[in-house]
């Protein structure tokens, strides 16, 4: 399952928002936090988090990756907004 779509392609972010699980977001963001907190002086802006969907462990994603069938992706647009689900 994957949550991207053709860059041509405008998306409503709301919209885009509720395709990601709670709990997937969550996790995403908190890792993304750390990140911040840690790495973001000296390292580049991610583009977004990849998200085993079983055990909610997750990792920065920097440039295009492939996802295994048990992740997600949720794009750093979706991690740096301040719309809370």
């Amino acid at each position: 399952m994957s949550y991207t779509t053709p860059k041509n392609e405008s998306v409503n972010r709301r919209e885009f928002t509720h395709k990601v699980e709670p709990s997937l977001l969550r996790a995403a963001r908190q890792i993304y936090r750390n990140y911040l907190d840690t790495h973001a002086s000296h390292l580049p802006r991610p583009l977004g988090v990849a998200i085993n969907r079983y055990d909610m462990s997750g990792k920065l994603v920097c440039k295009h990756a492939i996802f295994l069938p048990q992740e997600c992706f949720v794009p750093i647009e979706i991690l740096e907004s301040n719309e809370h689900y």
